[in-house]
């Protein structure tokens, strides 16, 4: 397929890491591939040109890998391909410095091979080498012919076309195949000679190929890259003929690129089974080929074959095109190469413009030619014709010629537009109703080479790049925006529109329009103002990879584009700092389970994975154990089901990164544990915790009877560098278990027990390697992974005695005594350092880190009384679950609650509380209850004098009392501190105050006798008082009431002169007795006030001024 379409999945393992075709990369595990490969044989690409040049550290850890595998013949690629000059600023440009081979010892599995390359952190990938196969279907060798017709050049307009343009032999087309007959009467005058290098045993032009005169074979590495009939059955001579024969020579056939030339270069072995197709690319892209033809391929996807076609069309600017294949399985297939990005991919059509019935269909085909009963060159002689059956192998090369005569036709074009303007100018062919069921599957439509000279105006954009926004991920109930870039590859286009949409059940598109309006050729855009958005479904499977189209217009202009992502996934990456870490939702630890190509494994300041297998081991017994990691058959044990997937959670009050999963295993099991457990793994991006992430487990216990013992523990295996001079050991001052390379510097890593449990550890020699070890390479048994966990610190080295070794280790802790429904709590950290000091100042920061997250706050400490013989209850403050304890040492544990109850009291008593809401517990605080001092009780009376109407107040002068009651005669007490009493009538009355000390628990009484007299005259002249004097607005009179009338006594104002002057008066309401005289409207001067009772007169003197 030509577009790039670059789905960064930021959470897919970027370096495709041990990835396969057609299954999961297994751990150390020999596996089966889509396409045969060559035996014992890796293609692998260098990181950059630094490591090329094989410069220190890389090339010691490289060079010792290279020992380890027993590489032979290590050899670069393509020695003759210098670097880009602006591979820094072209974008998709290919370095194939950087590609290199070899052979390894017989002993080695791929697997084992590719870890080895890998964990030396200088490599980007490692491949087997794909043995590709022609794409045909048998020959009937009855059908040869010289009176068949070439029907398909009619069909696909080859004629008029050839009016218009007769293609050029400046244009070359590459024939990469099994060759060729030379001397076919079709093919002879249409070889380019490499006239440079004549045939003398003398490589001429010094390109590394001698006597390459006429193309090279790459299979057999000779210069004779004829077609061997015997092995080949012509497959090579018949697509050369349909690409390239002799026209207008009055025999034979036509080529559809008229006067374009071929070189032909071998890829088949004409006596084994090798292959040279990526390096014959390499080498006709260099050679000046403008067109290349691949009527070959196979399943698989591999990132060398795909920079080698990167390589072909960016750097060298060469059409590509290649076929389909011939492939129906039911259910769209991508074959490659034509499945590439920068591959124009050709399906098969009958005459009729029907898909052939058992060739494949695809969303990356972009075209389709007729594939059936084509008429071409045999290889049985100099002038014989075939009628090859079917097969994309002969669709291809219509359109391998017909892009040459529009490389010839329009030379200002580069290779993608070439592609393109071939793509847009096809004949629909979807209208057949029997082409309906494979709709947008058999690309844009049936080559017509007319079109491809003459249209005008052909528009063609193409999405380059396709991303979700800032990192999301799509899970289940999400929704996500996708950034999209776009590029208008031919005439300028006016108002064009995109829209996405989807017809998977588990997508739904939220915003999927996108207006890009005017974009003129080579012009890119992107979708950055109006991102697309899709929502995931709530039940959509974990992993599941769903199809989105996108569907461009612009007037009579319309296209479409099919890209796929993965959606739900159930493993996440914490890259929040140093260490970056994938777990998945089933407990595993660097890579989704055994699939080494979904995760990132645990990188450390970005460099390889220091991790082969992890993850949680829990055991009761030998006969109970749950995990998710290998088991004897070396597949996953599968043990743990997911009841809610791994999420990874940004900026969380605890942490920068948080990754949360709950699971449980199969309960109930006779050969697992019966629990669920909630698991969470924590990173932070600040110093110092940037080189660890906490893992911890809550574990419930989901059976009837308490779990007496649960082990449980990390397993790791680890591969620092080449993971044979590994060696594991035990710090059991910081409870750490670790690994490192006994070979190189490189990066220390561990396990650090971070909860208060009896520690376990077990070092583990794989292959063997010394007393007691655990044997794993060929397996884990439930045995061998209960006694790697139950036996406390019991084997703490695994080095293979002394030289290194293949390793892992155990890191654990025992959990006691979980009662049904329980759920305890267990933690780890993950460390690595650049060497054991590092690692271990890195433990004790992780330690730190998760006490201060992990423990509750302080309560509040608490001083107070109770009676003697009471039983105070004690509700601490900040937070809702404490322990008590009888000391501060916390040795002794009282009670576990929300609150206390101590027993009676018989003298003063202390108990400590802690927070215990979490992991740990926090400091104790003292609650101290004392026994209360006896009360004393008493009161002060005032005024002395009292009369009936006065208000008296008795003012508390208790001690050691928190509780008073007031008693007046036999009244009904009054609960009060103090207390104001108005006594009506003369007389004697008894005051009684009763003071308590707290609870009750202890009181007192004091009493006094309260004297009322009765209202004299005497008594009424000495209670008056009047204020303010002088006055001016107004006066005051304090009095008591005129008892005996029952009613306020009468008041009044002379002056001077006798003359009585009535003012108005306030009274309180009676038997209050003050009274208010209002002023105003009283000249200044001496006046004098006359209070007249029942039986007796006053008169008081009083100064007005104003």
């Amino acid at each position: 397929m030509f577009t790039s379409l670059i789905i960064r999945r930021w959470w897919v393992f970027e370096a495709l890491l041990f990835l396969l075709p057609a299954q999961p990369a297994l751990a150390q595990r020999a596996g089966t591939t889509a396409s045969p490969t060559r035996p014992y044989t890796v293609v692998y690409k260098l990181k950059s040109t630094a490591n090329a040049r094989l410069a220190s550290p890389a090339a010691s850890r490289l060079q010792a890998a290279y020992a380890q595998i027993g590489a032979k013949g290590i050899r670069q690629k393509f020695p003759k391909v210098a670097p880009p000059a602006n591979a820094r600023v072209a974008t998709g440009t290919v370095d194939l410095s950087l590609l290199y081979e070899l052979t390894y010892n017989t002993r080695q599995s791929l697997q084992q091979v590719q870890r080895i390359l890998m964990s030396t952190g200088a490599v980007a990938y490692v491949e087997p080498v794909y043995l590709r196969e022609p794409l045909q279907q048998p020959n009937d060798p009855a059908a040869d012919s010289t009176k068949a017709s070439q029907y398909y050049l009619k069909l696909i307009q080859a004629y008029p076309a050839w009016e218009v343009s007769q293609g050029s032999s400046d244009v070359l087309i590459g024939i990469l195949d099994t060759g060729a007959r030379f001397t076919h009467q079709e093919l002879k005058d249409k070889l380019k000679h490499n006239t440079a290098d004549p045939i003398d045993g003398i490589d001429n032009d010094n390109d590394g190929y001698t006597d390459n005169y006429q193309g090279w074979d790459f299979a057999d590495n000779d210069n004779n890259p004829s077609d061997d009939p015997k092995s080949s059955k012509g497959h090579g001579t018949a697509v050369a003929g349909i690409a390239a024969a002799a026209t207008n020579n009055a025999s034979g056939i036509a080529g559809t690129g008229f006067n374009s030339m071929f070189l032909p270069l071998k890829v088949f072995s004409s006596r084994g089974s090798n292959f040279g197709g990526y390096e014959a690319i390499v080498y006709a892209a260099d050679k000046g080929c403008k067109v290349i033809n691949l009527s070959w391929g196979g399943e698989g996807h591999s990132q060398f074959e795909q920079d080698i076609i990167n390589y072909a069309v960016i750097n060298k600017d060469v059409v590509i095109v290649a076929a389909a294949g011939n492939t129906d399985k039911g259910a769209p297939l991508n074959i490659y190469p034509a499945s590439y990005d920068n591959v124009l991919s050709v399906g098969g059509t009958t005459a009729e413009d029907i898909k052939v019935a058992n060739h494949t269909y695809s969303y990356n085909i972009d075209l389709t030619a007729p594939a059936l009963n084509v008429l071409s060159l045999s290889v049985t002689n100099d002038t014989g014709l075939v009628i090859e059956s079917e097969g994309t192998s002969f669709a291809a090369p219509m359109v391998s010629g017909a892009a040459a005569l529009v490389r010839a036709h329009f030379p200002e074009l580069n290779a993608r537009q070439v592609m393109e303007r071939l793509r847009m100018t096809t004949d629909d062919i979807y209208q057949l109703a029997a082409n309906q069921p494979y709709l947008e599957m058999l690309g844009k439509g049936r080559l017509n080479m007319k079109k491809a000279l003459q249209a005008t105006g052909v528009k063609a954009v193409r999405c380059s790049s396709f991303a979700m926004a800032d990192k999301q991920i799509p899970y289940a109930g999400a929704t996500i925006a996708i950034d999209a870039d776009f590029v208008n590859y031919l005439a300028p286009v006016q108002n064009l529109q995109v829209q996405l949409t989807s017809s998977s059940p588990y997508i739904t598109v939220t915003q999927g329009n996108l207006q890009l309006g005017s974009l003129g050729t080579m012009v890119s855009a992107d979708n950055s103002r109006q991102p697309f958005q899709v929502k995931i479904a709530g039940d959509a499977p974990y992993n599941a990879d769903v199809t989105l189209r996108l569907g461009f217009s612009d007037g009579a202009y319309t296209d479409y584009q099919y890209f796929t992502i993965t959606i739900n996934p159930d493993y996440v990456t914490l890259d929040a700092n140093n260490l970056k870490v994938t777990i998945n939702s089933m407990g595993n630890l660097g890579y989704n389970g055994l699939n080494l190509a979904q995760g990132d494994g645990i990188q450390y300041k970005g460099g390889a994975s220091l991790l082969f297998e992890g993850g949680l081991l829990l055991a009761t017994d030998t006969m109970h154990v749950s995990d998710n990691i290998r088991d004897e058959q070396y597949v996953s044990d599968g043990d743990f089901t997911s009841t809610s997937a791994a999420h990874l959670h940004e900026a969380t009050p605890l942490a920068a990164q948080e990754a949360r999963a709950v699971m449980h295993d199969a309960y109930p099991s006779d050969q697992n544990v019966g629990v669920q457990v909630k698991h969470i793994a924590y990173a932070w991006s600040e110093e110092p915790d940037r080189n660890f992430v906490i893992l911890e487990y809550h574990i419930k216990n989901l059976t009837d009877a308490s779990i007496k013992k649960l082990y449980t523990g990390i397993f790791a295996d680890w591969d620092i560098g080449a993971y044979t001079s590994n060696a594991a050991d035990w710090d059991s001052t910081n409870q750490l278990g670790y690994a490192y390379n006994t070979m190189v510097a490189m990066p220390y890593a561990g396990i650090k027990l971070l909860t208060k449990n009896e520690p376990s550890y077990y070092a583990i020699d794989n292959i063997g390697g010394g007393a007691g070890t655990l044997a794993i390479e060929d397996g884990f048994t439930s045995e061998e992974k209960f006694t790697a966990l139950s036996g406390g610190v019991a084997r703490t080295r695994a080095d293979g005695g002394g030289h290194g070794n293949n390793i892992s280790q155990v890191v654990g802790g025992a959990i006691d005594n979980i009662a049904p429904g329980e759920t305890r709590v267990i933690a780890f950290a993950l460390l690595a350092g650049d060497n054991l000091e590092e690692l271990q100042q890195q433990a004790t920061a992780a330690q730190l880190k998760y006490s201060r997250i992990k423990t509750g706050p302080v309560p509040l400490a608490l001083a107070d009384t109770a009676c003697a013989g009471s039983t105070p209850t004690w509700t601490p403050e900040h937070g809702s679950n404490f322990n008590f304890y009888a000391d501060a040492e916390k040795k002794q544990l009282l009670g576990t609650g929300t609150y206390y109850t101590l027993p009676a009291l018989t003298a003063a008593t202390t108990i400590y509380a802690a927070n215990a809401d979490s992991v740990f517990e926090s400091a104790a605080v003292p609650g101290t209850f004392s026994l209360p001092v006896a009360p004393v009780a008493a009161f002060e009376v005032s005024p002395a004098a009292i009369f009936p109407g006065t208000t008296v107040n008795f003012s508390n002068k208790s001690i050691n009392s928190k509780d008073w009651r007031w008693q007046i005669n036999n009244q009904e007490p009054v609960s009060a501190r103090d207390l104001a009493y108005t006594f009506q009538e003369p007389g004697t009355y008894e005051v009684k105050l009763v003071a308590s000390a707290r609870f009750g628990c202890a009181e007192t009484s004091t009493v006094k006798v309260i004297h009322v007299q009765e209202t004299s005259a005497e008594a009424i002249a000495a209670t008056l008082k009047m204020y303010p004097v002088p006055a001016a607005e107004s006066v005051t009179l304090r009095l008591l009431p005129d008892k005996a009338a029952g009613r306020h006594p009468s008041i009044m104002l002379t002056n001077i002169t006798g003359k009585a002057i009535h003012p108005q008066v306030q009274f309180d309401s009676f038997p209050e007795a003050t009274a208010s005289i209002n002023l105003k409207g009283i000249t200044p001067g001496i006046y004098f006030v006359h209070i007249n009772y029942s039986n007796t007169s006053l008169i008081r003197r009083l100064v007005v001024q104003k």
